[in-house]
């Protein structure tokens, strides 16, 4: 993804005007990154003033003051390759930490014991099919042993229940704290604004509204013990995304998207609205990558695949955003009906490609939160086929 702003070169020299061995040297320093992952210095602009002269090299490097104790680490590799650049045998970075100015104080997250990983599903626009993803991958996940709970953030659209067999259901018991009981479906604990509403009811809510029943839904609920929280978000960039980023304490999100750049517009700017948020991106979904008629054989497969809305758009997201495309899901008519009918298809037929693919994408998530730093100990390992 293009950085807003990137400064390699002083004031007083282009790109234009740079030798050759000051742009090696640039393109060396593209190789250090503050987190796996992530964009690299250059991209970043935090390198600046590079000037290469009788066989010294000299630039400064400025730092985020988060990034302070990094400081040591970033001089050594920035030595180490800068001497690997031809011509050059004595290095002089300067790195710069301005110091950080009187902030606020951060909003305390929501305590939230017993729920291990919380991972978000967004998407930047509607009809790309974030909730079919949301519950087949909370079903995929519960089928190879994670406890796992959904929650339906999208207040006005509430489409979860539906889908995994609880539409009637109602909020009736209370667990032995006093909080509300969720409703299960395939064995995976569910709630959702359907539950508190009559049929057919609207929610005509403003922002402050839609925030308080966000929290309660996270605080009022008896989640028990749980692996993995999944949240299926509403479309777009709003109050409910606003809510979950300042309030609870997220593992990390994926974007659903599908093939064609009107869906990748939309994507783009979901997916850095969770960067500048400094919550991990754990990668890109693409859904209704294409399709395979019925009857397609091992050997055929690939060159039998109809690609309805473009081909590559998820790679190329992913690519922009440097985070992995975690799998693509064919389209099949079978995944809305059985939708319709209560029964994801991860429970409808759990050998055909498509959830098989749901399968895979849920192991590539279940490693990649496992595998980020910092997070909670004691979760169970994902059982990988």
């Amino acid at each position: 993804m293009t950085p807003p702003h990137t400064t390699p070169f002083s004031s007083n020299r282009s790109a234009e005007q740079a030798n050759p061995q000051e742009q090696a040297l640039l393109e060396a320093l593209g190789q250090i990154q503050l987190s796996e992952g992530g964009q690299d210095i250059v991209a970043l602009g935090f390198v600046s003033n590079i000037r290469v002269h009788d066989k010294l090299a000299q630039f400064d490097i400025t730092l985020p003051a988060q990034a302070a104790g990094l400081k040591d680490q970033i001089q050594s590799a920035c030595i180490e390759l800068a001497k690997g650049v031809t011509g050059i045998e004595y290095v002089s970075p300067n790195l710069i930490i301005p110091k950080a100015g009187p902030q606020r104080p951060a909003t305390p997250k929501l305590e939230l014991p017993g729920i291990t990983h919380i991972l978000a599903v967004s998407s930047g626009k509607g009809g790309v099919g974030k909730t079919t993803v949301s519950v087949n991958l909370a079903c995929a996940m519960q089928q190879q042993g994670q406890r796992v709970g959904i929650l339906d953030a999208d207040i006005y659209g509430p489409n979860v229940p539906l889908m995994m067999g609880v539409q009637d259901a109602t909020i009736r018991e209370k667990t032995d704290d006093g909080k509300m009981k969720p409703p299960e479906g395939h064995g995976v604990k569910v709630m959702s604004m359907n539950f508190l509403l009559k049929p057919g009811q609207p929610v005509i809510w403003r922002g402050p509204l839609l925030d308080r029943v966000i929290r309660q839904f996270f605080t009022d609920t008896g989640w028990g013990e749980l692996d993995v929280l999944i949240v299926d978000l509403p479309p777009g960039t709003g109050d409910a995304q606003l809510t979950l980023m300042e309030a609870v304490p997220l593992t990390g999100a994926v974007i659903v998207t599908t093939p064609q750049e009107v869906s990748l517009i939309d994507s783009r700017k979901g997916l850095s609205m969770f960067q500048n948020a400094d919550i991990p991106v754990l990668g890109v979904i693409e859904n209704m990558s294409y399709y395979q008629p019925q009857g397609t054989t091992a050997t055929t497969a690939e060159t039998e695949k109809i690609y309805l809305f473009g081909q590559g758009g998820g790679q190329k997201l992913a690519d922009e955003a440097h985070v992995p495309l975690l799998g693509q899901i064919p389209i099949n008519p079978a995944i809305r009906t059985h939708a319709d009918e209560g029964q994801p298809i991860m429970v409808a037929d759990t050998a055909c490609p498509e959830a098989q693919a749901f399968k895979h994408t849920a192991d590539q998530l279940l490693t990649a939160m496992a595998a980020l730093p910092n997070q909670p100990t004691g979760h169970r390992q994902p059982a990988l086929a």
